[in-house]
Parts: C-alpha cells; structure tokens; sequence
C-alpha cells in the first residue's frame, strides 16, 4: 500500500500555509480524523505498522500508546500483534492511565499516527525507561523528525515539510497563514 496516496485519497491533506501550535510552520498538514474516525480504515494502517513491529522488534511485549488517537491506533495494532497495550496519560506529569500498569521488563514498542517535533515520543520512551521497561522504539504511520538516537518506523515520509516561524519561506513570500494553531 502507497501510504501518502492513501491518505491523500482519504481527504487527509491539508494544503496551504499553516502554523503549528508548537510554533513551527509548513506548507500543510494532516487530518488524521479521516482515518481515525473510520475503523476500518484505521485497521488498515494498524496492520502495516503490526507487519513492521513483528519484522523489526519480534520480541516485542507490550504496544504504547497515549491518548486519545494514538490509544486508539494502539489498541487495533495490539490486537494485530495479539499483544497487550498499555496507555500513557501526558499532561505535565507523565504516567500510566490505570487500566493497565504494566509490570517492569516489558519490550515496549511506543505507537503514534503523526510525529511533528517528536517531543511527546520522547517523552513516553523516556517514561518508560524510567519505568524499566526496554523501550524497543517508535512505530508510526510519518514523522516530521527523524528522532535522533531513537529507532524510528514509519510507514511513510511527510509529506510537507516544517520550517521555523522566523525563517519560513511562505512567509517570506508574503503569503497569508490558511491554516492556525493546529496540533497534527
């Protein structure tokens, strides 16, 4: 399956000038609703993140995911994997939503949909090396960053590319902000 054709055909992309709410802009961004609200299209990219996580890290224990869609996405790809899943709650404090604390020495693989800074995946596998759990990696359908000292999956490259606010060239072009304080 062509990732970015899929998505593009689901109506996920979101053309034009656009600024992140972490301050960065682009010349786009994803909707991942189109998917995550249709469950039969979300199984269908869980299962190539499922495919990539038992080919990469078959040792692999526990899937991670942190609300509310990458919990979601955790879920099905669990199920894909016939694996548990645990969930992170972020906020300030990160730690575990307590339907499920996993016991230390999990293999966990940590899932997301669409990775912008890469600041809240770093955030749960440092979380979870706290936790003294083997963080094995990320899995996620793209990322906006290549997670430096991180194992990163994706099923897909981004397809627009960040650019700092102070050094945009849609701005310094002179054209106008289509899309505001937007979270991918």
């Amino acid at each position: 399956m062509n990732v970015l054709s899929f998505l593009q055909a689901q109506g996920c992309f979101r053309e034009g000038h656009t600024a992140f709410k972490n301050g960065l802009h682009s010349g786009g961004w994803l909707e991942k609703g189109e998917i995550v609200r249709r469950p039969y299209l979300l199984q269908q990219l869980a299962r190539q993140q499922a495919q990539q996580i038992a080919q990469h890290w078959p040792e692999t224990t526990l899937i991670v995911g942190a609300p509310a869609c990458g919990a979601v996405l955790a879920s099905f790809v669990g199920l894909e994997l016939g694996l548990p899943v645990a969930f992170t709650v972020t906020g300030q404090d990160i730690g575990w939503h307590r339907m499920h604390c996993p016991q230390a020495g999990q293999r966990a693989v940590y899932v997301d949909d669409l990775i912008c800074t890469g600041r809240d995946a770093r955030r749960v596998l440092a979380f979870l090396r706290r936790e003294k759990h083997v963080a094995l990696g990320v899995s996620a359908w793209l990322s906006r960053t290549p997670l430096a000292g991180e194992t990163l999956l994706t099923l897909t490259s981004a397809p627009f590319e960040n650019y700092p606010a102070d050094h945009c060239p849609l701005c310094q072009q002179g054209q106008p902000l289509v899309f505001e304080e937007v979270r991918e």
